[in-house]
């Protein structure tokens, strides 16, 4: 997406547009699919706002912690730069800690708060799979398959929100959309083959997906000497 649009004197990327559209859509798929209990959705929906927010100012405001230098030289510079990857993985630290206070603050129901989340995710990663397939006109085999994979989980989801009240039942949606995604990133452009064929990337969700297994296992065997022993 190396197209862009003059605002004012910012330049807006159409890709900073399309994760836009992507994160209302998420929200849009929160208002809707959400259960009818209105102070709870309006809550979650508040909280995870603001996570959205506070996300983007610690990624965008720490360009002046990894780039103090270039910034004291130029202050407007940090109205066009960001912190990159690693004020990407600050930003995450900062929003995970702000949940899980804010939750425990206001005793959200946390089952309710993770499946809002993964909603969320699934309708903006799937938005913005669709996107950029339409307008880098480009490796729409993989962002095809990215679509399929969100829309499929998202279905999942809403289908057994009831049954998703402890977690272990988080357990097998997780491992298999871990699964899902090594496999659809055999169509990812460039990938370099790190070990036995697969990426780095798959190498990471595989590792995951065999983590969850096991837990996943040690749980039902956990739930069932508890009813052996009732």
């Amino acid at each position: 997406m190396s197209d862009a649009f003059q605002i004012g004197p910012f330049l807006l990327k159409m890709s900073t547009l399309a994760v836009i559209v992507s994160i209302a859509s998420g929200f849009l798929a929160i208002t809707f699919l959400f259960p009818k209990e209105r102070a709870t959705r309006v809550a979650i929906t508040e909280l995870l706002s603001n996570a959205v927010v506070l996300a983007f100012l610690v990624w965008k405001l720490s360009y002046a912690l990894f780039h103090l230098e270039q910034m004291l030289q130029n202050p407007s510079s940090i109205l066009y730069f960001s912190g990159g990857e690693s004020g990407a993985w600050l930003a995450a630290v900062a929003v995970a800690v702000y949940l899980v206070v804010t939750v425990r603050k206001k005793a959200l129901p946390v089952q309710l708060v993770a499946w809002a989340m993964a909603i969320g995710f699934l309708a903006a990663a799937g938005v913005h799979h669709l996107l950029t397939a339409l307008l880098e006109k480009g490796g729409v085999w993989y962002h095809g398959q990215q679509l399929v994979l969100c829309l499929l989980f998202l279905g999942w989801l809403q289908r057994v929100r009831e049954a998703l009240t402890e977690l272990p039942a988080w357990l097998a949606p997780l491992m298999w959309y871990a699964i899902g995604q090594v496999y659809v990133l055999f169509y990812f452009e460039p990938r370099q083959a790190v070990l036995l064929g697969l990426s780095a990337e798959q190498l990471a969700y595989y590792g995951c997906a065999l983590l969850l297994l096991f837990l996943s296992r040690r749980a039902t065997q956990a739930k069932g000497e508890a009813l052996d022993e009732a």
